[in-house]
């Protein structure tokens, strides 16, 4: 994968290859959190590729670059609308970055109860290269909560945001692609998942050592590749999540304390 944003938005079609982006519900007893939304409906007005409305939505740079496409019945607020789900139900949406891809359809459940970035993120998102990959209209608007990681034994850098005050629902820090990304856990008990945003590709990237690419910082993309590595041999960790994998079938995992 390319690293570098300009070699990419003028690599011909041949060489591009189509992966999903994934968001994810927490069904947790402290109410339902949302990690991530996706692109949003109006990126895709009829579930195919639209490139006037993509156009609309993102600068003409991303817009070469993403050529992104949602079907019918696949924007966020829509497969929560299937299961019953209103905005307004969510007790947070937890955003690991500012990328297009992870924010577009924040506008769309922007009545979440909270919605919650970390302050890492957006600090130096507005200051550094990063404008070029994360227009700060997607998600400025919409009363995001800027949340300071503090000390903490998970991730590379010791660096979490404990969403739940339990350490139930973690935002670790796993910087590399962006400085302020974050990955999520979900725990029961001794049990628990990794929803690893892009400091992954899929298990490929830590079974390799292979940076996936658009790193901000590619030593600290590895550093953040040899913690999940780590993690994923962890007897207590159930499944490492990848939101670009192409593999990933899982539709739903349930976490059970140790014993039952």
């Amino acid at each position: 994968m390319m690293t570098d944003l300009g070699k990419a938005v003028m690599a011909p079609d041949g060489r591009r290859v189509t992966l999903p982006v994934y968001a994810y519900l927490i069904e947790h007893p402290a109410g339902l959190f949302l990690v991530d939304t996706g692109w949003g409906r109006d990126i895709s007005p009829n579930g195919t590729y639209d490139h006037k409305a993509v156009r609309k939505v993102l600068p003409a740079h991303l817009a070469s670059l993403y050529k992104p496409y949602v079907p019918e019945g696949m924007a966020v607020v829509e497969q929560l609308a299937s299961m019953g789900i209103k905005p307004q139900d969510l007790s947070a949406v937890l955003i690991t970055h500012l990328d297009a891809d992870h924010v577009s359809g924040l506008r769309s459940v922007s009545k979440a109860r909270r919605i919650v970035v970390p302050e890492d993120e957006a600090y130096w998102t507005v200051r550094t290269k990063y404008r070029l990959r994360q227009p700060e209209n997607l998600w400025s608007g919409e009363g995001a909560e800027r949340v300071f990681f503090r000390g903490h034994l998970l991730g590379p850098l010791h660096k979490a945001i404990d969403v739940t005050g339990d350490g139930s629902i973690m935002m670790v820090n796993l910087p590399g692609h962006t400085d302020g990304m974050c990955g999520v856990i979900v725990r029961n008990g001794g049990k628990y998942v990794l929803l690893a945003s892009d400091a992954a590709i899929s298990s490929r990237s830590w079974e390799r050592m292979e940076g996936p690419g658009f790193a901000a910082d590619s030593a600290l993309q590895l550093r953040s590749l040899e913690w999940i590595a780590e993690t994923a041999a962890d007897p207590g960790c159930e499944a490492v999540l990848c939101s670009h994998d192409r593999n990933l079938n899982t539709e739903k995992i349930e976490l059970c304390e140790s014993g039952e």
